[in-house]
């Protein structure tokens, strides 16, 4: 064994005995910094990287709702110290507190620098009735060569405190770590159990030694993050904590487990909606008979989409929700009663609507792929979090999320599309994954009418329509402003396709509630000289419009594989007006490019006072494999290159 590997052997050690002590909690305790540490110029085992994890620990407590974190970096480079210093550490504070913050810079020359524990709230989310913060804090005097560590405690409210487990992959490559949880010790307590989730095989699995379960962990990578990747959750290496109800079997096979839970999901939904005859007279007033099956379905989902989701306001208190005199829906029923309800509430209702009017429906559970994957064998249906509904009517099939409110109808949210999951039935559970979507389900179609002074100067009109998914997911997340805030972040959003120093006012914001048309934005734009000209002649680009998706393809080498979030499509046409006495004298040739799931076409045509251009872009598939990457950077990087391409407009 290197003089090195015996260091981090006798670390681990020294660690494993200090975990299991009662003094495990103690904040000034700090490990010894061996010296190769400090002379440590590069991971040797990741030459180039910036900064490293020489140690990580993690204790969690289940008898006092707490996990003790260290972490120790080595920092390798000036990069190392911009991405290291500033520590962020998210945190729900309707839920838990960051406490017992400390930490230290360790210089080159082994020299210390206490941080002097200032800490800060910055809100780094908001929505849903959830309000993430972060616990930020620099750490002092960080330069390349030093090491830095700190420690916290999140400390959990009792009330919401569940078994957590642990994320065992870190952001930066880590040498060693280890990872400890004690069970609660009351006697009331059930069995706890453990999975894990892209764990990788050559790693130890977890230990359990007296009333201590713990993983030891080395040269691991971390989990690089770039535009267009998979979601980090997707990646990260982790171990799950779980009881188990006394009534649950021990041990089951995959088939058993599914078919198990499958039952129940689907009892619970026949229990909600045993409301025949409540459900068959609401049906009858919302569809005619004479209604086409599909017609049927649309009424019935546009009826849903007017109750009231409560998981899309702010979390009441209390006593804010006795005022409003917010009441519980043990059934279908009530949810048309009260006109409120929760996500499963609404996709009930949905179902039992459905069902009464003679529809084969069920309730789908899948894994957003805003999340994990769905691997059946772990047996863990917490994986399936977000829930739709799923229709026959003759032989087509539907998919529908009237919980989402947005998303029109037969449009579901771009992360349960093409999602794995279970359909349920009496039977149990069928394995299934939904329906794609295509380009035509997200688009965004740009009209632009604008007018080239004597001075240069570009102005004029831009409107813009924003379909499908492009719509839903503006709508969704600006639901709590008011129209002029939504005029502000829509202005803002169409002003960042343009070039800089330009100016984009919205002059009009419709079909903000009509969820099945496009949503529509007018506005007047100014955009400083973008032409060149010379006496007799003017040069200017083909678009208006910058080419966003180039700025995501700006690196040379990719570790993950391309992930759009879904299929989309940007078509613009845009008529300039060149100045007066001018005209369009040559125009580029029309381009077309379509090397495969990905393309592109623009096209010129002169007008007797201008010049008209049509552009389509299509990305028609959303993951690509990192082998694809530098085709995806060649594509783009045409597409910019015939957006810049120049007419030119002669004097008469």
């Amino acid at each position: 064994m290197s003089r090195i590997g015996r260091i981090i052997y006798s670390i681990a050690i020294l660690v494993f005995a200090w975990v299991a002590s009662p003094q495990c909690s103690r904040a000034d305790d700090w490990l010894p910094v061996p010296p190769e540490d400090l002379a440590l110029k590069d991971n040797p085992k990741q030459p180039g990287a910036d900064a490293m994890v020489l140690y990580r620990e993690v204790n969690e407590d289940a008898n006092t709702s707490a996990v003790n974190n260290y972490l120790r970096i080595k920092i390798f480079t000036q990069a190392g110290v911009k991405s290291q210093a500033d520590i962020e550490l998210p945190y729900n504070k309707a839920q838990e507190s960051i406490q017992a913050v400390r930490g230290r810079t360790i210089r080159p020359d082994g020299s210390i620098v206490e941080f002097d524990g200032k800490t800060y709230d910055k809100e780094i989310v908001k929505g849903s009735g959830i309000k993430v913060l972060a616990r930020t804090f620099t750490m002092p005097d960080v330069q390349p060569g030093s090491i830095i560590e700190y420690r916290y405690r999140e400390q959990y409210d009792d009330k919401f405190y569940w078994t957590l487990g642990w994320t065992v992959q870190y952001d930066l490559y880590t040498r060693q770590a280890l990872f400890s949880i004690k069970p609660s010790d009351s006697s009331y307590a059930l069995p706890l159990f453990s999975r894990s989730y892209a764990l990788p095989a050559n790693l130890a699995s977890v230990e359990k030694r007296s009333n201590l379960y713990t993983l030891q962990v080395h040269d691991l990578p971390g989990v690089e993050e770039e535009q267009l990747m998979p979601p980090v959750t997707a990646l990260e290496a982790r171990v799950e904590f779980y009881y188990r109800s006394q009534d649950e079997p021990s041990s089951e096979t995959q088939d058993q487990y599914w078919k198990r839970i499958g039952k129940k999901w689907s009892a619970d939904v026949d229990h909600f909606v045993d409301k025949k005859k409540e459900l068959a007279a609401e049906v009858s007033q919302d569809v005619a008979a004479s209604d086409s099956p599909e017609m049927k379905l649309q009424k019935l989902y546009a009826r849903v989409l007017k109750i009231r989701n409560l998981d899309m306001e702010d979390e009441k208190t209390q006593k804010e929700a006795k005022h409003e005199e917010i009441k519980p829906n043990n059934n279908a029923e009530d949810v048309l009663k009260h006109g409120y309800g929760h996500g499963p509430d609404i996709s009930f209702l949905m179902i039992g609507l459905a069902r009464a009017a003679g529809f084969e429906a069920a309730d789908v559970r899948v894994a957003p792929r805003t999340g994990i994957v769905f691997i059946p064998n772990r047996q863990a249906s917490s994986d399936l979090s977000a829930e739709l509904v799923w229709v026959r009517a003759n032989s087509k099939e539907y998919y529908l999320d009237p919980a989402a409110r947005y998303y029109p109808f037969g449009v579901i949210p771009w992360y349960e599309a093409a999602a794995n999951g279970v359909r349920v039935s009496k039977d149990g559970s069928e394995m299934i994954m939904t329906t794609p979507l295509s380009t035509a389900d997200a688009t965004i179609v740009r009209h632009a009418d604008i007018t080239v002074g004597d001075d240069m100067e570009i102005s004029g009109k831009i409107t813009v329509d924003f379909t499908g998914q492009e719509g839903a997911t503006r709508r969704l997340s600006n639901r709590d402003e008011d129209e002029a805030g939504r005029k502000k972040v829509l202005g803002d959003e169409i002003k960042g396709w343009l070039a800089l120093d330009s100016a984009f006012e919205v002059t009009s914001l419709t079909n903000w509630d009509q969820t099945d048309a496009p949503l529509h934005v007018e506005g007047t734009v100014k955009v400083p000289s973008l032409a060149s000209r010379t006496v007799q002649r003017m040069m200017l680009p083909l678009d208006l419009f910058q080419t966003t998706e180039v700025g995501y393809f700006q690196s040379q080498k990719r570790v993950n594989e391309v992930d759009f979030p879904y299929p989309y499509q940007k078509v613009d046409d845009l008529v300039i007006h060149c100045p007066l006495g001018y005209k369009a004298q040559a125009v580029p040739n029309p381009q077309k490019i379509s090397p495969g799931p990905v393309s592109y076409e623009i096209s010129a045509a002169p007008q007797p006072d201008g010049v008209e251009v049509k552009r389509q872009l299509t990305i028609d598939g959303i993951r690509y494999p990192k082998e694809s990457y530098p085709a995806l950077r060649s594509f783009f990087s045409m597409v910019k290159s015939n957006d810049s391409a120049q007419v030119m407009f002669q004097s008469r």
